[in-house]
């Protein structure tokens, strides 16, 4: 070291150099460790890290010490992105919708020569406690896990999938749920319905609620009084759609037409619409959203919503990476249309 720099300078130059080569990389050695390494004081060795934190180079927590902050002297050490998926989601990776997901991420960190990582636990999502280690990360976000997210983001780059953070300080990419909800019960509408079922998903995120939202919408500006009693709280699950159908049809009157706020609820609403003694689409009429490879197979096939996954993947790797480079982003929030893919489960209302 310089004797005529001070020690805390030349420390903090250690440290900078230190994580653009790689060798530092996520948690710091304990301060009184890097005053042995570094042959200076403890308090040497604090100042320097205080101003490192200042800077935003590092990150401090309290009781756990200081780590690597995302910038841009941070390189790409590992070509892994990891992709977060809570394991309070039914089914998982396993889930229709997620799988395709999956696969599509993993495709196109493929064509920039990354691999894809899943993760379902938070603890192993941190770099510090992972032993794969990930550039960043595509986190589907949910309220329950904000809080380790929160965190995280100040490790490494993150974009969230499905539901943006509180303070929206996370870049994302989002479906429009709100207007493609609102489109098919505009569409329902049109085709003579006025009494339309709505089976959501889980109501601790943005993508029901948006959903719902949309429906209800389209409900009042076409002059139709929103029934509570017309929406079941599903979970997403096939089983929900079944449950949430007969719920429904136990109305007086029934709906003419449920709408569900995934396909996989739809396809088990549309087993009970039968089980009933009711025809599709000549009965009641049902529309799903996501559109799933099985969608398209169901007798009779399914009107739905369609995401755009392969848009989805590719726009959010393209923020991802440009994150990891250091580069800034034109859009922090990307909402992406999803349009209405009209097949046979869905008629005008039996006048009968």
């Amino acid at each position: 070291m310089s004797n005529k720099t001070p020690k805390y300078l030349n420390v903090k130059e250690i440290i900078k150099d230190g994580i653009r080569t790689g060798e530092i990389v996520g948690k710091l050695p304990g301060e009184r460790v890097m005053a042995e390494m570094y042959n200076v004081s403890y308090m040497t060795v604090r100042r320097a890290i205080t101003e490192l934190v200042e800077e935003g180079i590092l990150h401090k927590f309290t009781t756990k010490g200081a780590f690597v902050s995302h910038s841009k002297m941070t390189p790409k050490i590992t070509h892994n992105i990891g992709f977060f998926l809570d394991s309070g989601i039914k089914e998982g990776i396993s889930s229709p919708y997620y799988s395709l997901v999956f696969e599509a991420l993993e495709k196109e960190v493929k064509k920039k020569g990354y691999s894809l990582v899943l993760f379902s636990d938070s603890d192993d999502l941190n770099p510090i406690n992972n032993k794969k280690k990930i550039d960043g990360a595509v986190i589907c976000c949910f309220p329950r896990i904000e809080n380790k997210i929160q965190e995280l983001k100040r490790m490494l780059p993150i974009v969230l999938l499905d539901n943006l953070s509180t303070d929206k300080s996370i870049p994302s990419v989002t479906l429009d749920n709100f207007n493609s909800s609102s489109q098919a019960a505009h569409y329902l509408f049109a085709l003579g319905h006025r009494r339309i079922g709505f089976i959501s998903g889980l109501l601790d995120s943005d993508v029901c609620n948006e959903r719902i939202t949309g429906y209800t919408s389209a409900l009042v500006s076409n002059g139709i009084k929103v029934d509570e009693k017309l929406i079941y709280n599903g979970d997403y699950s096939y089983e929900s759609g079944e449950k949430g159908a007969d719920y429904l049809l136990s109305l007086t009157p029934p709906p003419t037409a449920i709408m569900c706020a995934n396909d996989s609820m739809a396809i088990g609403a549309m087993k009970s619409i039968r089980e009933r003694g009711y025809r599709i689409p000549e009965d009641v009429s049902v529309i799903g959203f996501d559109d799933i490879k099985v969608s398209s197979m169901v007798f009779p096939s399914l009107t739905t919503i369609t995401a755009p996954i392969e848009r989805l993947a590719e726009r959010v790797i393209a923020m991802l990476l440009a994150m990891i480079d250091g580069v800034d982003l034109d859009y922090q929030h990307v909402i992406l249309p999803a349009p209405l893919t009209i097949r046979n489960s869905c008629a005008k209302v039996n006048s009968k």
